[in-house]
């Protein structure tokens, strides 16, 4: 399997969620992150196919996916409690049409 991007870090315990919108992009913030990653944390990609941060190298071009997929309910819960996370107001109303328009809401929350 491949990674489809955009894509999100989910780091384990947190709500706040990094975008991260293409392979050169992953690899910038997989290097500042390496060190801190543990067995749960998650690279979540546009597919809603979760992957293991701690288990995937710099230079990947196919990846052993986590069994867990993430249906758009379930990401968008993700969405709302990172902006809820960020003080934003109405964070009920955040939806979008699909799993790429849902993570590039976030792109304004980070400093890409």
């Amino acid at each position: 399997m491949m990674i489809h991007y955009p894509a999100i870090f989910k780091f384990a315990g947190q709500d706040e969620l990094i975008y991260i919108a293409s392979q050169s992009s992953f690899e910038q913030h997989y290097q500042l992150q390496q060190p801190y990653f543990t067995p749960e944390d998650l690279l979540i990609d546009a597919t809603g196919q979760a992957y293991l941060l701690h288990q995937l190298t710099q230079h990947h071009s196919s990846l052993p996916a986590l069994a867990k997929r993430f249906e758009q309910p379930e990401l968008t819960a993700l969405v709302q409690a990172h902006f809820f996370a960020l003080a934003q107001s109405c964070v009920v109303k955040i939806q979008a049409p699909s799993i790429t328009a849902l993570f590039e809401l976030l792109v304004d929350t980070d400093n890409e």
